[in-house]
């Protein structure tokens, strides 16, 4: 079972001490988040601590930047981490992306596929060392590299792009022009195997390809806990946000928490995420997490891992005290490593 981790926060010296640490310890890779700042620094700085660790972004949003500047970036992680560099990419959600980076979002899916193929042509005329690049014409970007002399130097690839995906149409562009496919962490063992998987497949077979070619990789959110109800309400935090993205309601309706949902976009109109935990009942929690001992946290994990080439799990995020995340952490370490 190939593991990764988050890479963390911090100082280059810390970041540089947990990405060897990481590797030492046998996981595969780290991903590195964009919110609150781009995802390359933190992965470079991992890059140069390590010699056989993979990185990746999880994820770099797609419509924040240029797609010509996202690729531009990619190459440039991949060459300082010797070719050890995946980009994953994805829409974000929509109100991130309109009301904190007053950017575009509508429509997602045509935008998201032009981003990728502006991607490839760029990633193709660097690996092939070409005297230019040629111009792009879509519906949603319009490129002209007229004037532009390539200069990406010598040993550039094809950087493998994975699409993170929740709802079924993202998977299924996945399936069909990605090269990997990184499921949400508060995906349901459900939504998995009857939404998410079916769909990557009928992305594959519109384009005639084959799903076992797309990398699959699955982030989990587990909650340990001798007392499965204690473990359960450490989880509810996860919810209470990511119920509150008005784009995820159909999600959520979809496993009949439609009505929580309303509850809980309405509740974060006014109060503070952790007084909105108490709004979350267990079942939700145990709907989105993995919630238990660590004997049968772990024997989920392992039967959700037997479908993804890689896996990541994480803590709950929201609404855990930072002491009690950090030992769920060391408490996920050991349950994958040993």
């Amino acid at each position: 079972m190939k593991c990764w981790a988050p890479i963390g926060g911090g100082d280059a010296l810390a970041i540089a001490e947990r990405a060897k640490h990481l590797e030492d310890r046998g996981y595969a890779g780290v991903i590195g988040n964009q919110v609150y700042g781009p995802p390359w620094a933190s992965l470079a700085v991992a890059a140069a601590a390590t010699s056989s660790l993979q990185l990746e972004t999880g994820i770099a949003m797609a419509f924040v930047r240029s797609p010509f500047e996202t690729a531009c970036a990619a190459i440039e992680l991949d060459r300082i981490s010797n070719g050890r560099f995946t980009l994953g990419l994805g829409t974000a959600p929509q109100t991130w992306t309109e009301d904190f980076f007053g950017q575009d979002f509508l429509p997602p899916i045509s935008r998201i596929r032009e981003v990728i193929e502006i991607l490839r042509l760029v990633f193709d005329s660097a690996a092939q060392n070409a005297d230019s690049i040629p111009d792009y014409h879509g519906e949603h970007y319009q490129l002209s590299f007229a004037g532009l002399h390539p200069n990406f130097g010598s040993q550039v690839r094809q950087v493998p792009i994975w699409v993170a995906s929740l709802r079924e149409r993202l998977c299924e562009l996945a399936g069909e022009c990605a090269d990997g496919f990184i499921g949400h962490s508060i995906w349901s063992r459900w939504w998995l195997l009857e939404r998410a998987l079916p769909a990557l497949h009928r992305g594959a077979a519109t384009a005639g390809r084959d799903p076992e070619d797309i990398n699959v990789q699955l982030w989990l959110t587990a909650s340990i806990d001798s007392d499965p109800t204690v473990a359960a309400r450490r989880a509810r935090g996860n919810v209470a946000f990511y119920a509150s993205i008005p784009s995820y309601r159909s999600y959520f309706d979809a496993h009949g928490f439609g009505e929580l949902f309303d509850t809980l976009v309405a509740a974060r109109r006014s109060l503070p995420l952790d007084q909105c935990v108490d709004l979350v009942p267990l079942d939700a929690a145990q709907t989105f997490a993995i919630c238990g001992t660590p004997d049968d946290v772990g024997q989920e994990i392992e039967n959700i891992a037997s479908h993804a080439a890689s896996i990541c799990v994480k803590p709950p995020m929201w609404g855990i005290d930072p002491e009690d995340a950090n030992h769920q952490s060391r408490q996920i370490d050991h349950l994958l490593l040993g």
